[in-house]
């Protein structure tokens, strides 16, 4: 893989990260490029992107999620030592 595929791709990732619809990147890849990418090879991209934003999603919920209960059970925590503390 020459240098300017390798441009080629970056240039592509980089604009299905920030949504430009599939259409817009090849002619986007032509108008700089000269030449578009096959479209085995964009749609390859788009569900890894797709895939990548996903597991990103999951991972800030799961987050969310484990703040949430590390706060609940330090709440509770300080609940029993309070009520074992007055017994």
């Amino acid at each position: 893989m020459g240098k300017s595929s390798e441009e080629k791709i970056v240039f592509a990732r980089n604009l299905l990260k920030i949504g430009v619809p599939y259409r817009e990147v090849q002619t986007n890849l032509k108008i700089k490029f000269g030449s578009g990418m096959s479209n085995t090879t964009l749609q390859k991209m788009m569900e890894v992107e797709e895939e990548t934003r996903h597991c990103e999603q999951k991972l800030q919920k799961c987050e969310e999620d484990l703040r949430l209960y590390k706060q609940l059970y330090f709440d509770l925590l300080d609940a029993m030592k309070k009520k074992m503390k007055i017994e």
